[in-house]
């Protein structure tokens, strides 16, 4: 019996597979010490066993949303629920508490029922019966299928709570959800019980607060106790980390929250005084972070390294006398183990700056004065040399902490590698600067941006070699008529079998997993151990070798580009050029040498994730044996210091039979966050009068006009066509050899230093880059005119 309730104070917040979004809120606000109305849940084990008992398990939604109200509850079920019931007594409110609901970007407010008054225990359990059958409404069906929720394995669990004689109640936002202000507090509230209010029935009262000193900005003034409303607001958001929905009641003078959950769909944050602001800004250039994140980082990614980078970037900020956040107003968790960085908004010094900056300045020489060369050296000898002694290990041999101590020591390394690794980029980036400037005063602006990129290309680096191999397998594929034929006809998913049936198709394929063999440490979508490198996806590489076989042949003579652009260069004639030209090719030897130094290091940073992944796999692998996760990849949804200390015997420092819970309510989080979702708030990337606008950073120069083809993920790499305009939410080195096809590229995410600028300024195409919302502005077959220069993608045919 105790399976199918639970006490609302021994609900943790974690444990939304069992009790719902609704009731893991609920047991949150009591565990944070907030003032809940008494009662408990009847949890997802009753709906299931339900379901069980009265064949219904596996019914159509229509049929379950007719049957379940008409089914009986088995006795065990209903003699559970009636013992908790008798502890309340009196009327109770009776409401829905979905597993995918109240979550960070999908509340599913509204789409299950609730029932207020509720009295007498056969009325309890009818209440509960109809709760249960609005999870199948067609409004709560066609919800989920427009959120893209996979709706196998979904269940409702239902809080009973105290009926309270409410003579207030309402809503309470802790941020406005139409202007997006995070100062100001909204309150709507009507006299007696809020559920007319909440289901739109009548509008009530309507009051907007200054969040911090609870004084009213707008609405009415007849609402009582705003200011303590206030103040509970701001503790549950301070609690919680995120803007809040919560419902709350009023009675005998004394507040109550019968309902909290992170309050969705919030508008980009407007300015205070509009008037005020400078039109002109340039946007936030937090666009390279979400280049590498554009997808929620998983738990153990969290732990093994986004943390541990921040940590010890604001201990040397606060070391150096800068005003830093804390790490936990940082690091933001917007789901239960989904995260966002909130980089500071501006960069202020304390007074520990007059004794802490001198400290920090050698330090700060030492960093600047690496060598690329010198970092190659320490990381080939150590990173590198132990990435591939790890990679070709039996991992079926090492104990589970010897299995720990391997990832501890890959990212240890990793860890000790990176402040240097950026040490040594600065120069190449001052030089990027200034040698297209000095180039155009030589040659003149229309012919600098082709000549800069001539010179930057066949940059010798692992991405220029990867990009020259899989264009020679595609070229092989080209010339055979029947590989072709094959590439055409398949899915990229069924070529490597198809291959497998003639001798030509085996020798490709031999070329094909040489090619992965050589450069499948690659990251497929973000940095992370919880997404499988290229290696373990060789159905994307087949699919780059699809599309680029379809299309023309690629213009890859890179060293051809270059020998032009120096002998262009050779010849300038005039005053300008005898004094500029031996800097310029200092400097852009200087910019080659960072620009390759940045893809191979890069490289290496990722080589030690896919080898982690490895490890952790084999550990995932471990604890399915032991019947602790369902699949070997769930590991990633654990956190490092979930997993059992080197002495500890146990597979994790969770109860075994919490961790499948855990996993669960991480992976609903992050499904829920995947829409629009970037490492990096959007409100941070972006203003205001961008919407509905296609706007970046200008990352290569020229103008190119073709339809749009928007490419969401790897899987979708056969789609582009040659001449199109390549639009997609992020990019990566994989990505590059598309640019062989597209006529520009678009990109939500990046800046112009990412792979994709560079690329497309060595291929001399356009790119604009960190656009935030191109993705979903823009759509398939749309012409459009991409400016680089500019930054700007325009509908063709509307141009001012």
């Amino acid at each position: 019996m105790a399976d199918y309730t639970l006490p609302l104070p021994h609900v943790g917040p974690r444990e939304i597979a069992l009790v719902g979004g609704k009731g893991a809120g609920l047991g949150a606000l009591i565990g944070a010490g907030f003032p809940v109305p008494d009662g408990f849940v009847v949890t997802t084990a009753a709906y299931r066993d339900f379901l069980e008992a009265t064949g219904l398990a596996d019914r159509p939604a229509a049929e379950l949303h007719e049957r379940i109200p008409q089914a009986p509850i088995p006795e065990r079920v209903a003699a559970a629920v009636l013992a908790a019931y008798a502890g309340i007594g009196g009327p109770v409110a009776v409401r829905s508490s979905g597993t995918a609901e109240d979550l960070a970007d999908a509340s599913f407010a509204g789409q299950h029922d609730t029932y207020l008054g509720v009295d007498g225990e056969l009325a309890v359990l009818d209440a509960v019966r109809d709760c249960w059958a609005s999870l199948w409404t067609p409004r709560a069906v066609a919800y989920r299928a427009h959120q893209g929720w996979d709706e196998s394995g979904l269940a409702l669990a239902v809080v009973v709570q105290e009926m309270v004689d409410a003579e207030w109640a309402g809503v309470l936002f802790t941020v406005d959800p139409v202007s997006g202000r995070r100062d100001h507090v909204v309150i709507e509230a009507v006299r007696g019980l809020g559920e007319d209010l909440v289901s739109g029935t009548v509008s009530g009262e309507h009051v907007v607060l200054d969040k911090a000193t609870a004084c009213r900005v707008g609405g009415s003034a007849s609402v009582p106790d705003t200011d303590a409303l206030v103040r509970l607001g701001r503790d549950v958001e301070e609690a919680f980390g995120c803007p809040q929905d919560l419902e709350w009641t009023r009675a005998g003078g004394r507040l109550l929250l019968v309902q909290a959950r992170p309050l969705t769909a919030l508008p980009p944050e407007q300015p205070a005084e509009p008037a005020a602001q400078d039109r002109t800004r340039t946007r936030r250039d937090y666009g390279m972070a979400a280049d590498h994140m554009p997808f929620p980082p998983f738990p153990m990614d969290v732990s093994l390294f986004l943390r541990p980078a921040i940590r010890a970037i604001i201990d040397a900020a606060r070391a150096a006398g800068l005003a830093t956040p804390t790490l936990g107003e940082a690091i933001v968790e917007i789901g239960d183990g989904v995260v966002q960085v909130v980089p500071p908004q501006q960069i202020r010094f304390t007074h520990r700056a007059l004794t802490g900056a001198p400290r920090a300045v050698p330090a700060l020489i030492r960093l600047l004065s690496t060598s690329t060369t010198g970092w190659r050296a320490r990381s080939d000898e150590t990173l590198v040399a132990l990435c591939r002694r790890v990679d070709a290990a039996d991992l079926g041999a090492p104990s589970d902490a010897e299995l720990l101590e391997q990832v501890d020591a890959l990212m240890g390394t990793l860890g000790s590698l990176m402040p240097s690794r950026f040490g040594a980029m600065p120069r190449g980036l001052l030089a990027e600067l200034a040698v297209g400037r000095l180039i155009a005063a030589v040659v003149g602006r229309e012919r600098a941006d082709r000549l800069h990129a001539g010179l930057m290309s066949a940059v010798p680096c692992v991405t220029t070699e990867a990009n020259a191999t899989i264009d020679r397998i595609a070229a092989a594929v080209r010339a055979d008529p029947e590989l072709l034929r094959i590439y055409r006809e398949q899915p990229a998913a069924d070529v490597a079998a198809r291959l497998q049936e003639s001798a030509p198709g085996r020798a490709l394929l031999a070329d094909v997993e040489t090619y992965l063999r050589e450069f499948g440490f690659r990251e497929m979508s973000i940095f992370t151990v919880g997404l499988p490198p290229l290696r373990e996806t060789p159905e994307v590489a087949h699919g780059l070798i699809k599309g680029l076989a379809q299309g023309p042949p690629a213009d890859s003579d890179g060293a051809a580009r270059l020998a032009r652009g120096r002998v262009e260069l050779h010849r300038a004639r005039g005053l300008r050029a005898r004094l500029l030209t031996p800097v310029i090719r200092r400097l852009v030897e200087v910019q080659r040498r960072t620009a390759g130094f940045r893809e191979d290091s890069h490289y290496q940073l990722v080589m030690t994730l896919a080898v982690a992944r490895r490890v952790l796999l084999e550990l995932g692998r471990r604890f399915v044996e032991r019947d602790v996760l369902d699949a070997a990849e769930d590991i990633a949804y654990l956190e490092r210091s979930e997993l059992a200390a080197p002495e500890r015997s146990e597979a994790t420092t969770l109860p075994p039979a919490a961790v499948r819970d855990v996993v669960a309510t991480r992976k609903a989080a992050r499904r829920a966050a995947l829409p629009g979702y970037t490492i990096i708030p959007a409100r941070l990337q972006t203003r205001p009068d961008d919407e509905g606008r296609v706007r970046g950073t200008p990352a290569a120069r020229g103008t190119a006009t073709g339809p749009v083809r928007i490419v969401r993920d790897e899987s979708e790499f056969a789609n582009l066509q040659d001449g199109e305009v390549l639009v997609c939410p992020y990019s990566n080195p994989t990505w590059t050899p598309l640019f062989a096809l597209a006529a520009a590229v678009v990109v939500d995410t990046g800046g112009a230093a990412s792979h994709a600028a560079i690329v497309a300024r060595e291929h001399g195409i356009p790119a604009v880059m960190g656009t935030v919302n191109a993705t979903r502005v823009l759509s398939d077959g749309q012409q459009v005119v991409v400016d680089g220069g500019a930054g700007t993608v325009e509908l063709a045919g509307t141009l001012r």
